[in-house]
């Protein structure tokens, strides 16, 4: 997006259901055409973690996954955005008071998390999907998000991490794997400008089917 998912995670595997959640993920968080705004109607990321007493929280982050692995695991018949949103966020999104309304909502999640002093925002789509993600990340800071939590994370998975290259943007760096529950982790990185030396980090949950 143009946060999470304008990158549009590339996966041979995923269904054309997701490509069109991601599609509509990017519509969400970059706020066009009225979707959806970030918790507190801000429209989006809160912004780095500098002297908000916020910590690193690997930890958190793998048990985040891992709860969201499981609460996906049912698939997409199971679970709705608006029910997503509900457990997970710590304010509803406006979107979702829309009509009609929308397809995937970005919001701060109810527990917050910190990596690398950058607080992560919370993105919820239809067809199965939960994500975090961090803004306007350096290189440096984003290419050690992915490495660092491709380590982190390794327990979630149930089979070694594997790259997913992208033909059209030899720059945008993903990698899945699949976890106990069906679902499949996502983590990656692309460039959102270049010439700022801005990209985007997302971390996502993708419900089996």
């Amino acid at each position: 997006m143009r946060p999470l998912l304008a990158f549009v995670l590339a996966c041979s595997a995923c269904t054309n259901a997701t490509e069109k959640s991601r599609a509509a993920w990017d519509k969400a968080v970059s706020n066009r055409g009225g979707a959806s705004k970030g918790a507190g109607g801000s429209g989006g990321g809160r912004g780095g973690t500098a002297g908000s007493g916020l910590r690193d929280t690997w930890q958190g982050l793998a048990q985040f996954t891992t709860d969201a692995s499981e609460l996906l695991a049912g698939g997409s018949t199971t679970i709705t955005v608006p029910r997503l949103a509900k457990r997970l966020c710590a304010e509803e999104p406006e979107a979702l008071a829309q009509d009609p309304k929308a397809e995937a909502v970005s919001c701060a999640p109810k527990t917050p998390l910190a990596l690398l002093g950058r607080e992560l925002e919370l993105e919820l789509g239809s067809d199965s999907t939960i994500g975090l993600f961090a803004r306007e990340v350096s290189d440096q800071d984003s290419g050690e998000l992915v490495r660092q939590t491709l380590q982190r994370l390794r327990g979630v998975c149930r089979e070694p991490w594997t790259t997913e290259s992208r033909a059209d943007n030899a720059l945008k760096e993903f990698y899945r794997c699949p976890t106990a529950t069906g679902a499949t982790l996502m983590v990656g990185r692309f460039p959102s400008n270049l010439a700022a030396g801005q990209w985007h980090f997302s971390l996502a949950v993708l419900g089996p089917g």
